[in-house]
């Protein structure tokens, strides 16, 4: 009887950390997977011969079912997905740069209701100044939590000016602002010149825009807070102290522009992300012959060093690639030296997770945050691990998927 009992507590115990079920198939093969952080995983389902251009989406979150079902027609076969951690909207784009000075859209919000739309920047970019949508230079589209944010540069040969302008969208509106975020002379040698400014985060509502300068003393970075109407809040400077990180190229990583785009910035030392009001920095940092990607916290005005992971395969000749992508529960980076791999570092712990290989371009954030279940697509929700093997698709059946307690 005692064996009998210990086999089913084995059994029951087995059932409740890890449950098994499976998606109905639809009327076209289910084909890719994305991960809408904190919503969970949404199945994509076409006509493969494209000859009907609807896409439809399945959301699959903590039912053991589909949580709901939409579609929209995006124009050609491709399109983008734009989407941020706990973010109360996602983007299908149509196209990533701008096409006669519009973007087109496919806007999706967490009650699963989609709005398609063809928005003008034109007007906007008009009342900042000379700055033609065909002349500027995509850097980035970023969600935050009030519009979606598109960064552009723009240079100006005759009065060898470089400016950074911003142009966000509020989400339920769909009204357009235009910021000039910052304006640079090209062949100038001062500090506050010799920068590329990018989206650090958001601290409320604000959207904070940062700039990593290099000479000296005044080595740190630039920073301006922004409302998501444009309005300058505050500016100011962060000293990067004594810390010694090696040189990388900051990349773009995960369901951001920059990431599809491919957008490698100049050579910096440390890369500064700001979660909630809070700054952090992270980069490469040697301790002997190992190379360790490290994050510090900026406390009452110094850096204190919060999370750390091994770099494998770090080599001086093939030089150093680091992104970000920030989460809830900490910050996701992308190391790539000899090969791509992605770390975590939690706000909350000082040792870093290593998930292994990672895609610049990973649709699945969720992945950084555990080094278990290998190769699978897995989706944090709040209790438990959502996992599927992506291996699966193309499917014309049903589909499984796992949950696994946390």
């Amino acid at each position: 009887m005692r064996v009998l009992f210990s086999s089913l507590f084995l059994l029951f115990t087995g059932f409740l950390n890890a449950q098994t079920f499976e998606i109905p198939a639809e009327g076209f093969p289910f084909y890719d997977v994305l991960e809408w952080k904190g919503q969970g995983a949404i199945l994509l389902n076409r006509d493969p011969s494209f000859n009907q251009k609807q896409v439809y989406l399945t959301l699959v979150a903590n039912d053991g079912k589909s949580s709901w079902n939409e579609n929209f027609s995006p124009g050609g076969k491709e399109f983008f997905y734009i989407s941020e951690d706990a973010g109360r909207y996602v983007y299908f784009l149509e196209h990533l740069e701008l096409k006669s000075g519009k973007i087109s859209f496919h806007q999706l919000n967490i009650a699963g209701n989609i709005k398609s739309n063809s928005v003008s920047f034109s007007a906007a970019l008009k009342k900042i100044g000379d700055f033609p949508a065909d002349e500027l230079t995509l850097l980035d589209i970023v969600t935050s939590e009030k519009a979606l944010i598109y960064l552009f540069s723009h240079t100006d040969n005759a009065s060898k000016k470089k400016s950074t302008i911003a142009i966000t969208m509020t989400h339920n509106n769909f009204l357009v602002y235009a910021t000039l975020v910052a304006q640079n002379v090209t062949s100038s040698n001062k500090v506050e010149d010799q920068v590329s400014w990018y989206m650090a985060g958001e601290t409320g509502e604000s959207i904070v825009y940062a700039a990593r300068t290099h000479a000296g003393k005044d080595a740190g970075w630039l920073v301006k807070q922004f409302t998501p109407k444009g309005v300058l809040q505050s500016e100011f400077t962060i000293k990067a102290n004594k810390m010694v990180f090696l040189e990388h190229a900051r990349v773009g990583f995960g369901t951001r522009g920059s990431a599809l785009l491919k957008r490698v910035e100049p050579m910096e030392k440390g890369t500064l992300v700001v979660n909630n009001g809070t700054y952090y920095v992270g980069g490469v940092e040697m301790s002997g012959s190992t190379a360790n990607l490290v994050t510090y916290i900026l406390k009452d005005n110094e850096w204190v060093k919060s999370a750390s992971s091994p770099v494998s395969g770090y080599n001086t000749k093939k030089g150093l690639e680091v992104g970000y992508y920030p989460m809830l529960e900490g910050i996701g980076w992308y190391v790539k030296s000899t090969t791509a791999e992605g770390h975590f570092h939690s706000y909350t712990n000082a040792t870093g997770i290593v998930s292994g290989s990672v895609s610049q371009q990973t649709n699945n954030p969720s992945r950084l945050l555990t080094a278990e279940f290998t190769g699978k697509f897995v989706a944090s929700l709040a209790t438990r691990w959502l996992v599927f093997a992506a291996s699966q698709l193309p499917s014309k059946g049903a589909v499984s998927f796992e949950y696994v307690e946390k």
